[in-house]
């Protein structure tokens, strides 16, 4: 008896024994940096100005169609991350001359509306453009034709007359869609699509006008053009962007 309580003694004197702390393993220590999320308040500038331009599908449409001369500017001012103002102008001339007829006319045009860059951003300084818009186009003209002749082949005879300067205005909206791109620091080459439809008749009993400066044929109440650009922008302000945190929107449980 004594022996155990001998034994029993001897083992609560011992201390426990505790095993000892596998070194930490410092070889795969993750390098991936944290992504920094902009505080709510965060903002930043990015450029803004005015682009200047000539479109150079006229210098290429005075080669094949002689009788329309067009000399076309086009321009438009940055408002903030998406659009843009966006207006035009111009001088046409339309000299024409066969066996018929003598045409004259000549006038002046321009269009305002605006345009929205549907191309997300890769860097806030990035001016590249997929862009869509509208315009309101306005023409202020003059034709006449000097001479005309009139042959009847029935009577052997002909007609010999004139038709004398008339003013006319034609109004019209157009849809437009195309690109821009940077290929130079602040020099951009474009190209756009639009659709230009006649608001108001020009048509006259006597003589219709041969085409309309900045819209086109003075027969047709809608017509299909196209535009190839190079622009120059002038950096002359910056626009504050505001960062917005994307909403959580909170998934409502079916019932």
């Amino acid at each position: 008896m004594s022996s155990c309580l001998c034994s029993l003694g001897l083992m609560a004197q011992q201390k426990p024994v505790i095993p000892p702390a596998k070194p930490t393993d410092t070889t795969h220590v993750s390098t991936v940096k944290p992504v920094v999320v902009p505080p709510k308040d965060s903002s930043w500038l990015i450029p803004g100005g005015l682009r200047i331009g000539v479109d150079l599908s006229r210098i290429v449409n005075n080669i094949y169609y002689p009788y329309r001369q067009e000399y076309t500017v086009v321009a438009d001012l940055r408002v903030n991350t998406r659009w843009y103002i966006a207006l035009e102008g111009g001088f046409g001339n339309t000299p024409h001359t066969d066996s018929n007829y003598t045409y004259k006319g000549n006038g002046m045009y321009a269009t305002l509306g605006f345009d929205y860059n549907f191309l997300k951003r890769q860097f806030p300084k990035e001016g590249n453009m997929f862009f869509g818009g509208l315009r309101y186009g306005f023409s202020h003209f003059n034709y006449e034709v000097p001479t005309y002749t009139i042959h009847s082949p029935y009577w052997g005879d002909q007609l010999s007359g004139k038709y004398p300067k008339t003013n006319a205005n034609a109004h019209w909206i157009e849809f437009v869609v195309g690109l821009k791109t940077e290929v130079l620091k602040n020099f951009y080459l474009g190209w756009n699509l639009r659709e230009r439809i006649l608001l108001n008749s020009v048509k006259t009993d006597n003589f219709t006008p041969l085409a309309i400066p900045g819209f086109g044929s003075g027969n047709k109440t809608a017509v299909f053009d196209m535009q190839y650009t190079i622009s120059y922008v002038f950096p002359l302000y910056k626009i504050r962007e505001h960062y917005h945190p994307p909403v959580d929107k909170k998934k409502i449980p079916k019932k």
